[in-house]
């Protein structure tokens, strides 16, 4: 089982993400003994007691590694302080991003590699699909994407099944470390994979379902693009300001989508996000509203000025305000 690394990736430091589960340790392995500047990083969450011993066995399994091939090294991260009593795995993902983004960061890296692979693509779109998505969070995780400064890519995502992942550890003798997570049926994702194993879900006709919303998520984002170019009146750190008729006369879905970009640009890092029914409601009441309206949404004020003709978005906290608050983080 080989690993095509694309060369702008294989001439640059590289990290990947490394849990010791066998998803990320056959990753590591392959790319260990291709790539010569490579960062194994495991993050220990401390939510759980023993989780340190598990973080210590992660670096056990890669010492061979790290003292036997050249350019390899391994860090543990440790997420310290309070811990959250809800939405515990968001908020550990949002950790667990921040911690290795801020390493790379130290170590001029600009890619992390993680182990995504056909079935978590699976379970991503119907747990989204569970959730109530957008054709955009319906459409397949891609190879490459880029958040802030650093590009995360999934080399596995469109060859590889976790049971090909087992074999390979298997055949490469690498002893993974299961997490006891995986199989608390408290998780939502958990409880869907238990169930898609039981029903052997047909991942060749649900690839090209997630090919086909892709392609027509690529063209509403093409379109939307451009009519925020020919919409926007100003656009600065202060706010995003465009012509109310340019967005009123255009299919609700384009401007939405113009919204939802406005929204996400200008709160930059004090955004926490917007559900996409709000600012569907929201959306509705601005673009029909005849008089001056303001609401707010995602830690952005939207406001309409119906004597000047605009929609205007701004962050509720100044931009520069914004720039020292934590970013949360989705998808690791």
């Amino acid at each position: 089982m080989k690993l095509d690394i694309p060369s702008d990736i294989a001439a640059a430091p590289l990290a990947v993400a490394l849990s010791g589960g066998a998803d990320s340790l056959a990753l590591a392995h392959m790319l260990a003994r291709t790539h010569g500047n490579l960062h194994l990083l495991t993050v220990d969450h401390a939510l759980r007691p023993e989780s340190g011993d598990e973080a210590r066995q992660v670096a056990d399994l890669v010492a061979n590694w790290v003292a036997n091939w050249p350019g390899v090294a391994h860090a543990t991260l440790r997420w310290e302080g309070a811990k959250p009593s809800t939405r515990r795995m968001e908020s550990a993902r949002a950790a667990r991003y921040a911690l290795m983004a801020e390493y790379a960061r130290a170590h001029g890296i600009r890619t992390l590699a993680l182990a995504h692979h056909r079935d978590d693509q699976t379970e991503t779109f119907l747990l989204r699909l569970a959730r109530g998505s957008g054709i955009d969070g319906l459409a397949a995780m891609r190879e490459r994407t880029q958040r802030d400064e650093m590009t995360l890519w999934r080399p596995l995502l469109a060859s590889h099944t976790h049971a090909d992942l087992v074999a390979y550890c298997r055949e490469h003798g690498l002893a993974w470390i299961e997490d006891p997570t995986n199989a608390n049926d408290k998780y939502a994702r958990n409880r869907l994979r238990m169930a898609l194993r039981g029903e052997g879900l047909n991942d060749t006709r649900l690839d090209a379902t997630l090919r086909r919303i892709e392609r027509a998520a690529d063209t509403l984002r093409l379109l939307s693009d451009r009519l925020a170019t020919r919409a926007s009146v100003a656009h600065d750190d202060a706010a995003w300001v465009f012509d109310l008729n340019a967005l009123r006369t255009e299919p609700f879905e384009l401007a939405l989508r113009v919204l939802r970009r406005a929204v996400d640009e200008q709160a930059g890092a004090a955004g926490y996000g917007a559900r996409l029914d709000r600012l569907e409601d929201l959306a509705r009441e601005l673009l029909e509203s005849p008089a001056a309206t303001a609401r707010t949404l995602g830690g952005c004020v939207l406001r309409v000025d119906p004597h000047a003709g605009t929609l205007s978005v701004a962050a509720e906290i100044p931009a520069q305000a914004a720039k020292t608050l934590p970013l949360a983080a989705n998808g690791l």
